[in-house]
């Protein structure tokens, strides 16, 4: 009895093997072939692209051409012919691919140097494809300078990165270099569709574009998505499959986090992470959709100044989340962070009438907001009466804020307010709010950067009007916050404690310089 033919990935059976076969890189296409019709070939190549946007495959199409020993008269290889096959097979002796994350040591590159200067065993030329070469050691670099400026006549070098920013200018000068594009969602839909042809599969033209956004420009990422999705529905691929396959969270599940995100509403920012971290999805995957609503939102709130802060906000939390915090596990802590930290929104949208049916298209959010009467600055935290806010809007000196800044760092958030207790406001210009810290507090000064627009939606609510927050840093010793000050009449607790401790004791409250 045969024994069956091993599965192969889809990516490994539908990689390119001609120039013909190559897509979305006319213009590096083109200009390879005529340097291999016109025999203009360089000695050695750069190619420059994000991941699975096709620098191997047309490294390995351009070793075919150069030995092709019946080639097309324009640069095409036959991929008939004994060189092309063994090629494609992988067993040609004189086409050697080397994985610089690997290979990346002085040694190797001298061992590369030795072996480069021998002729060719079977073909016509010997072709090095380097994969990911930034990846080599400065001293590797070095070791290869010489060859790759002056190769032998026999030797074609093919350099492949992802990251060209590694690559020694000193190599890049001594290459004909070609930038890789990423994919068209159109094009990588194009592909799957004639994959799933072939495959005698049926696909909604909905899942094709879902996987076409999830593979970001990327064709292998597309075709290793479309095989796991395959792995797990069979032959009738649906759009709620690619997103159970994958892992994805309901678009509506998402709808509702940024909603929560955008009105304050910490409660419900938690509860969702929550219910989306017990129904099993990945964070990281539930970030990076959060970041996909919030960029489309922001896009569409360009009319809206205070709409479009508050999105760019919440974007710049949700993006660490998805890249950084997705490489150190802290994807869910983030978001949560950033539901707890945000403060209430300040502007109300108009509530829809009661026939009109519920959306949540950025457009209405838009339109919502728009409409919305004067905004009036609403308080932090409901222990603070709304009468004292508001008898103080319009009284905006910087005394004034001096005098009351006790009661700002009170009312900041956890993660804010020890940042606001180590600085002092020394200047307010027009909306421009300085606030001083003693040198050598860099590290909080940055913090507050970080944090400014919480900051300044949080010094509207207490002064009203708009502010906008620098840092400053001086050598003069800042005047600390006396007892009262800091303890203030927001605490009862701290004021009843400290009462309570004079009364034991038989001391008296005094304010007391710093020690420093």
């Amino acid at each position: 009895m045969p024994t069956p033919d091993p599965h192969r990935a889809l990516y490994r059976r539908w990689r390119a093997q001609r120039f013909g076969e190559l897509i979305g890189q006319d213009p590096i296409v083109a200009t390879l072939r005529r340097a291999v019709a016109g025999d203009r070939l360089a000695h050695a190549y750069l190619f420059v692209g994000p991941r699975g946007t096709g620098k191997t495959s047309t490294a390995r199409i351009l070793a075919k051409a150069i030995n092709c020993t019946d080639r097309a008269p324009d640069g095409e290889p036959c991929d008939a012919c004994a060189a092309c096959v063994s090629i494609r097979e992988g067993r040609a002796m004189d086409v050697i691919e080397i994985d610089a994350a690997s290979h990346g040591l002085v040694e190797d590159a001298r061992d590369l140097v030795m072996r480069a200067l021998t002729a060719p065993s079977d073909l016509r030329k010997r072709v090095y494809i380097i994969d990911e070469v930034h990846m080599l050691s400065t001293h590797a670099f070095n070791a290869l300078l010489k060859l790759i400026e002056e190769p032998p006549d026999h030797v074609v070098f093919i350099l492949a990165t992802t990251d060209t920013h590694k690559v020694p200018a000193t190599i890049i000068s001594r290459t004909q270099r070609f930038d890789f594009r990423r994919f068209t969602e159109a094009l990588i839909e194009g592909k799957l569709a004639r994959i799933c042809e072939s495959e005698a599969v049926q696909v909604e033209a909905q899942a094709l574009a879902l996987i076409a956004r999830l593979a970001d420009g990327g064709m292998r990422d597309a075709e290793s998505l479309l095989d796991q999705v395959l792995a797990y529905a069979g032959d009738q691929v649906t759009l709620d499959a690619v997103r159970e396959a994958v892992g994805l969270a309901d678009e509506a599940a998402i709808g509702a986090l940024l909603d929560g995100y955008l009105a304050g509403d910490a409660a419900t920012v938690l509860g969702q992470i929550e219910a989306l971290a017990d129904a099993g999805r990945d964070m990281a995957q539930v970030a990076s959709q959060a970041e996909a609503e919030a960029r489309t939102r922001l896009l569409a709130s360009v009319g809206d100044p205070a709409l479009s802060r508050r999105l760019a906000l919440i974007l710049r939390t949700l993006a660490e989340a998805a890249g950084v915090g997705a490489r150190e596990g802290r994807a869910r802590l983030l978001m949560e962070l950033l539901g707890v930290e945000l403060p209430a929104a300040t502007m109300v949208p108009a509530a829809p009438s009661a026939s009109a049916e519920p959306q949540r298209a950025v457009s209405a959010h838009v339109a919502a907001v728009t409409a919305a009467p004067e905004p009036k600055p609403e308080p932090l935290a409901p222990a603070v009466p709304v009468a004292a806010t508001v008898a103080t809007n319009g009284d905006r000196s910087a005394a004034t804020i001096r005098a009351r800044w006790a009661e700002v760092v009170e009312r900041a958030t956890p993660v804010i307010k020890p940042l606001l207790g180590e600085c002092r406001p020394i200047a307010l210009d027009g909306a421009r709010l300085t606030l001083a810290f003693p040198e050598g507090r860099d590290f909080m000064r940055s913090r507050i950067t970080q944090r400014a627009p919480a900051i300044e939606q949080l010094l509207s609510s207490v002064f009203g009007g708009s502010f906008a927050v620098e840092c400053v840093a001086t050598n003069v010793e800042l005047e600390p916050l006396s007892v009262e000050e800091a303890i203030g009449d927001e605490d009862p607790e701290a004021r009843a404690l400290l009462e309570g401790v004079l009364k034991i004791t038989g001391g008296e409250l005094v304010d007391a310089p710093e020690v420093r």
